[in-house]
């Protein structure tokens, strides 16, 4: 097995959120933990996707991953070199590694700039380059997106939604990246245009070998495009697996809820609780006040169980691993005593 080409581990990240002060005009700072301890690791020329609820903190891992936010005291791994996000040089080599295309193109394109230039924001050294080398590039980068050159001197504003994201791609591509971290890259989109979007990205991926990390709330598309998904609730990676597997086998319940479109914001009567149903618990099981099969353990924080290529985190596969141990050694002992 090739090494991993990007690795995560035990990445967290907290922001300071301001409350007033009763009575005063103080602002009293507190922090809320969006990113809770998140491990991963993804291959050359794999798509690994992530799936979450809006809330789950899969943006704020998008601009991680890129160096837009310098998370603190965890471990990421470009070819196995540790990024230290204290360097900026490290910051750098991270940024013109890996290219992030956001949700919204028309949010992410100045309108008043040509899409020539645009695309000529993504090449590394832009100063150094000589006229024609640019023109070279750019037209490269375009037709690998398949835009047409007669675009290039276009504005934003004058070509298509599918255009404009077809724009994004050449301009991350441009600098020869070879991960990209696609943030919900289709889903502003027409189901037509999307449907064309997804077989570019996957075209891309066979001639130029690149990885994805495809961050998304529609499950379809995690399915027609990734290899292996990874589930995220409220910052936290309950479950991560091989595509098939996940579908067809979720072990974790909130996994299961969310493929069978289970998941809701209103009450249950299946357990009595302080918190509503929904609502991420800060203690024990994140999912614990939303889960059918919350038992006692679930008051504490679980393991992570990895059983055929699955991680989940869960005590429900914890106390399976018990029983099946008990069962082992009463086995022995009937057999000893045979």
């Amino acid at each position: 097995m090739s090494d991993p080409h990007l690795e995560v581990e035990n990445l967290s990240m907290r922001f300071k959120v301001k409350t007033k002060i009763l009575h005063g005009s103080a602002d009293q700072g507190k922090f809320k933990t969006v990113l809770n301890s998140v491990s991963f690791a993804i291959k050359e020329g794999e798509t690994f996707g992530i799936v979450g609820e809006t809330g789950s903190g899969k943006t704020t891992l998008a601009k991680t991953l890129v160096g837009i936010y310098k998370p603190k005291n965890c471990t990421i791994k470009l070819q196995g070199k540790e990024i230290n996000f204290k360097k900026r040089e490290d910051v750098l080599s991270l940024r013109r590694s890996i290219g992030i295309v956001f949700q919204d193109p028309v949010g992410s394109l100045n309108p008043r700039l040509r899409v020539f230039d645009i695309i000529a924001e993504g090449l590394p050294d832009l100063q150094k380059m000589k006229k024609g080398e640019k023109e070279t590039k750019i037209r490269e980068a375009a037709k690998l997106v398949e835009l047409p050159e007669s675009k290039l001197e276009s504005y934003p504003p004058e070509i298509s939604g599918g255009e404009k994201q077809r724009v994004s791609l050449a301009r991350t591509l441009a600098g020869g990246k070879k991960i990209l971290v696609l943030d919900e890259p289709t889903s502003s989109l027409d189901v037509s245009i999307q449907a064309q979007i997804l077989n570019l990205l996957i075209k891309l991926k066979r001639e130029l070998s690149i990885s994805y990390i495809f961050i998304t709330h529609d499950l379809n598309v995690i399915k027609f495009m990734c290899d292996r998904v990874a589930v995220l609730y409220y910052g936290q990676l309950l479950e991560e697996g091989s595509t098939i597997e996940l579908f067809e086998r979720p072990r974790h319940p909130y996994t299961y809820d969310l493929i069978h479109a289970n998941v809701t914001l209103s009450s249950t009567n299946l357990y009595t609780t302080d918190h509503e149903s929904g609502e991420p618990s800060t203690e024990g099981c994140v999912y614990k006040n939303s889960c059918p099969k919350r038992f006692e353990p679930c008051e504490r924080n679980p393991p992570v169980i990895v059983r055929n290529g699955v991680r989940v985190k869960c005590w429900l596969y914890e106390t399976q691993e018990n029983l099946n141990g008990v069962i082992s050694e009463i086995k022995k002992e009937l057999g000893d005593g045979s």
